[in-house]
């Protein structure tokens, strides 16, 4: 169901990308510093920045991803020793401590 829902934005983003570019066949100039120009198509002035942000929020996310992924890893690692630590408690045979207490006197 996510993949469908993003599959149908991405669509959505795709058709209203095209429209723009019909409904706005105009270039215009950019100007940079020290006097340089550049000619450039007006949906390419609004579609780099939206992919420039939509990679640095994939960046962001991913990084919190492998983040807590991180913190899985260890939990499960302490997990696991836990589990081992009661099951050697378990394996451990009962001693009672007050009859080795009078066995000793």
């Amino acid at each position: 169901m996510k993949k469908l829902l993003s599959i149908i934005l991405f669509l959505l983003f795709a058709v209203f990308a095209f429209s723009l570019n019909l409904k706005n066949p105009d270039s215009v100039t950019l100007k940079y510093y020290f006097g340089l120009q550049a000619q450039v198509d007006l949906y390419i002035v609004l579609l780099v920045p939206f992919v420039i942000g939509l990679l640095l929020g994939l960046l962001l996310m991913s990084l919190s991803v492998v983040r807590n992924k991180m913190a899985v890893g260890k939990t499960k690692r302490k997990l696991a020793k836990v589990e081992k630590e009661v099951q050697n408690l378990r394996a451990a045979p009962i001693t009672d401590p007050m009859n080795d207490e009078i066995q000793s006197s």
